[in-house]
């Protein structure tokens, strides 16, 4: 079976990135949006299992076990996708080719670029601090903000509008007089 040494070539090339567990099936979701997004994959529905079923990708769906939610998988499955849609992959082409390969890198790479490993996800999966909410009389003045700031946009638009009129008058009047 040439895939199984497919597999083997590509957790040994990959080391690190099969290495790096994702802490939940959160930031799996949020690393497969962010990849899917700058791949320009469109959507693709998202499932998870477990046990001793293996993660797989097709055209439109990608199935991750929960015990496998590195790296390394999630860009392995999103190249499948990527193989599927942007290289028109056909019934009967080969899956695991060198071009697999490079779309993977190519994935870990800006993976790598973005900190996504370290510090990116992190700071996406924290706690967002808590906001008090405003008080009546704090709302009240923001909306008054909010309308005077209009006011002053509208007026501006007035100001604007009477300029233009006294200039289309001048120039009529500068045509009557040679008529």
């Amino acid at each position: 079976m040439a895939n199984l040494s497919y597999y083997g070539d590509e957790r040994k090339e990959f080391q690190e990135e099969f290495k790096k567990e994702l802490p939940n099936l959160k930031a799996v979701r949020i690393i497969v949006g962010k990849l899917q997004k700058h791949f320009k994959l469109g959507d693709v529905d998202l499932d998870f299992t477990s046990g001793r079923n293996h993660s797989h990708a097709s055209r439109w769906h990608i199935t991750i076990n929960v015990e496998q939610t590195n790296f390394g998988v999630i860009c392995h499955e999103l190249a499948h996708v990527f193989q599927a849609r942007k290289l028109e992959h056909e019934a009967g082409d080969k899956w695991h080719t060198k071009k697999h390969k490079r779309i993977m890198k190519r994935m870990l790479a800006y993976c790598r670029k973005k900190n996504w490993f370290e510090v990116e996800l992190g700071r996406r999966l924290a706690e967002k601090p808590f906001k008090p909410e405003l008080t009546k009389e704090e709302q009240r003045a923001k909306r008054i903000k909010q309308l005077e700031i209009r006011k002053q946009s509208y007026t501006r638009k007035i100001k604007l509008s009477e300029n233009r009129v006294r200039k289309l008058n001048r120039q009529i009047s500068a045509l009557k007089r040679f008529v």
